[in-house]
Parts: C-alpha cells; structure tokens; sequence
C-alpha cells in the first residue's frame, strides 16, 4: 500500500470505508482508477529514487526474550542462500525491503472543546487521502481531564456528543484504526502515550466514561501485546543485567495492578527502517529516575545512564525507571547495525522551544544516546505546535545529526514556541497563535533508500513545511 502502487487499498476495504459519510474523500483518493485522481490535493513528496540491498528485516523487538514474527510466506527457493529465493532475506518471498513507503505522524487531541475534534474529524480523510503505509499518533488523545473526549465512548453531559464534534474517540478515529495494513505490519494505527492518556486519577485515566487504551485500541491483553507491546517480560540483552520489563496488564484499569502507561513503549521494523515507540510523557520525570542515591555519580541521570553498570545490580535496584532506558540502548545498537534508518517517537519532548512543555534535565542523555547510535529523527507531541529542529548532534548543528520534530498540531489549542538556535522551521513562521485551521496539520515521511522527505500539510491541503533528512 505504498505510494507507488496504482490502487491504494483492498476494494472491501474501500467500499466499507465509503459507507462512512466522513471518509468521501479518503475513498475517492483510494484508487486513482476509481474516479480520477483526488490524490492531488495533498501535495506528494518528490526525493531521489536512490535505493540499494537492505539488510535483513526480522520481525519483533530485539532486546527482549520474546521475538515477535512478521508474517512471511516463505517458498523454500533458495537463490540467496535465505531459503526463499526473493532476494531480500526476511522470508516472505516479495523482495521489497528497499522499496520506498510513507507513513504520516500527528498527534495532541486534548484542548478547545469541541471544535478541536470537528477539526480532528476533518483531518482524518486528508491522512487517509495521502496514502500512507501506516500512521503514528505522538500522544494525548483524549481530553483527560475533562469530558470532551473518551477512548471509545460518547461523554454525558457535554455539547460534543454528536456528528462531527463527537468526543468518542474510537469513533472519529475508527477509518485510521480499521484500515487494512501491509502484511509486514501489525497494525495502520500506531499510538504513543501522552499524558492525558495515562495519569491516572482525577478523571485523567481511566477516561471519564470509565474505559481505557485497549477499548479505544480495540484488544485485550493478549492482542495489545500481540499487536503492540512486544518488549517482553525481561531483558535479555548481551551487556545488561537481566530485569523486569513487565509491570502489569496494560489493559487494566485498577492502578496497582496495571501496566499502563509504563510498559506501552514497543518497537517494529518496516523495509529499510526501524521504529521505537517510548513511554516517555512527563515534563519532570522519565527513564532516569533513581532512589537518590547515586554513588559517585553528580546525580540521577548520569548514574542510571552509565555503560560501566549496565551489569550492575545495585544500579538497577536504585534506578527504578530504567528498565525502558536499558531495551531503548539495546534496540538502539542492534538496529544500528542493520536498518539504513532509525525513528523514535514518545510525547515529550528532547530538544524544542514550545513555552508549555521544555525537554527535562535528562535530555541531553538521550540526545547522546540517539547521536552514538545514528537515529536520523525523533518526533513528539505534548507541545501544542509544530517545531523543526535543524540536524543535531554533540549539541551543535550537524549534517549528520538527528533531527528533532515537534508535532502536536492534530486540532488542539495552540502553545507558543519562542525559537533558539536549533529551530529551523515551526508553525508560527506561516500562520500566528490561535489560527486554528492553518495550525492544524499532520507531516507526511516517506523513506526512499537512503533519503527521507517530508511535508507538512494543513487542512486546508497546502504545504506549509519541507524537508530532507540525508542517510547517517
């Protein structure tokens, strides 16, 4: 379902689509055989068609002791040696893991009543429209803390209970959380977890209807790992000391035995890339947390973060949080060494000048992480904004630097970004604070051998921003 391909979606899909009143758009754009193309109303992106051999595509996350596995076909030729003569290596017999793919990132929900999800409801057919291999949401997908949304319910007693301003979020969201997928894939649907989806109390979470991720989501707890959370119960990983990385049932909604939001970070490849969700959705607190104790080091941070006791115990005890941090390394160094491209994504931010949410203290660590391991971008909501860094590494600008990618422009209220010297581009350098309709976008990727390209389109279908990001 790349955008190479003439016909976009499976006819079924498409004609369940188009029985939903909202999708009109989205199922004209389907198919450009279908009634002419309505795909030019969300800009394509053009880069160098520069593709090579890519290294084998295995199918789960790496530093965990449970791998998960993609679907395959494999035919038992054997003209590379793999056993399935396609030439590629992950047993599925297309030979595609070079091939170029897109996938569209969006994100914050919460803030602005109802007129934040008529906006949502809007830009859900231009996502559909531009054709991407799947979706990710940067987090805060309810409201949280008031009734203008739930997961998978229509909110009592609120104004946004019908039609296009419908705060049942599984509702506005049900064409990008039932679309058909790549075989490759999962799922079309990728969310991180924001802060209002997961502080729990106050009607923060559960949701005010009383429901949780896995109802918007649609799983119980086996298809939630299934699907999404496939780190496993314990790492092990050459060089770490072997510890939990379960901590409850994600779908539980009672505090003291429930997973939520610790353990939903997970990992996936796709083609020539390697993508790694964290649970990452506090201004404040994060990976490296410890008990206060950090002998020998100047503070928390640079205790838990150190390689010397990766090994150490003790380290572990005292550092409570660290377990994600540990998978985040180990993913890291194995996805180094065979995908020509690494994206993570959570909600917080690392590196960005939005005045509501600043990166924490911790930052700079996972900055130097991202820098050895070669992640070309990292992207973020929690922010109301949309900021682009220019190409970061060491804490200077560098061409071979990750790029770091505010975008937390799906309908919500606006925050201000003030600029510093890493900001390259954000939104208030083509509209102004409160112009909800040109602030409302989503940004397009597409990988194509060694390049990346992307644009970011408002609702109004113009392009608003571009950019490049070159092979590490």
């Amino acid at each position: 379902m790349h955008p190479l391909e003439v016909s976009q979606c499976d006819f079924r899909v498409r004609l369940a689509l188009c029985k939903i009143s909202a999708l009109s758009i989205a199922c004209g754009a389907a198919s450009s055989s279908d009634a002419g193309s309505t795909h030019n109303s969300v800009p394509s992106i053009e880069v160098p068609s520069e593709t090579g051999t890519m290294p084998v595509e295995p199918g789960g996350s790496i530093g965990s002791d449970e791998t998960a596995t993609t679907p395959g076909d494999d035919d038992g030729d054997d003209d590379n040696g793999d056993g399935n003569g396609d030439g590629d290596g992950d047993g599925d017999g297309d030979g595609d893991d070079s091939a170029a793919f897109s996938f569209v990132v969006f994100g914050d929900l919460n803030g602005g009543g109802c007129d934040k999800n008529e906006r949502f409801n809007r830009l859900v057919p231009l996502i559909l429209a531009a054709d991407p291999d799947f979706v990710v949401h940067t987090g805060d997908i309810i409201e949280g803390y008031g009734e203008e949304s739930c997961f998978a319910a229509q909110p009592v007693g609120t104004l946004c209970n019908n039609g296009n301003e419908s705060g049942n979020m599984a509702q506005q969201m049900a064409p990008l959380l039932h679309t058909g997928h790549d075989p490759k894939l999962r799922a079309f649907f990728y969310p991180v977890i924001g802060n209002h989806d997961g502080n729990w109390g106050s009607d923060w979470y559960p949701d005010p209807c009383g429901g949780g991720i896995c109802d918007l989501l649609g799983l119980d707890s086996a298809g939630i790992e299934e699907t999404y959370v496939n780190h496993g119960e314990l790492l092990n990983a050459p060089g770490f000391a072997a510890h939990s990385l379960s901590h409850g049932d994600i779908c539980g909604l009672e505090r003291d035995s429930s997973g939520h939001p610790e353990d939903f970070y997970y990992a996936f490849p796709f083609r020539s890339s390697y993508f790694l969700m964290l649970s990452f959705q506090e201004d404040d607190t994060g990976m490296l947390d410890c008990n206060g104790s950090a002998p020998g080091y100047d503070d928390c941070a640079d205790y838990c973060s150190a390689a010397e006791l990766r090994l150490d115990a003790q380290r572990n005890a005292d550092c409570d949080s660290v377990f994600q941090y540990d998978w985040l390394t180990a993913e890291l160094m194995e996805a180094s060494t065979t995908y020509e491209h690494i994206f993570v994504f959570a909600h917080a931010p690392l590196l960005g000048s939005g005045e509501n949410h600043l990166p924490n203290s911790d930052a700079p660590r996972y900055r130097a992480l991202f820098d050895e391991y070669g992640v070309s971008a990292y992207f973020n909501g929690h922010n109301h904004a949309y900021e682009r860094t220019v190409p970061v590494r060491g804490g200077v600008e560098d061409p071979q630097g990750t790029h770091y990618v505010t975008v937390g422009t799906g309908g919500a209220l606006t925050d201000t970004i003030s600029g510093d010297w890493f900001t390259a581009y954000s939104y208030e350098d083509w509209t102004t604070y409160g112009d909800y309709e040109r602030m409302t976008t989503y940004l397009e990727v597409r990988v194509d051998g060694d390049r990346v390209a992307a644009n970011v389109v408002t609702l109004e279908g113009s392009t608003v921003d571009s950019f490049q990001i070159d092979g590490l």
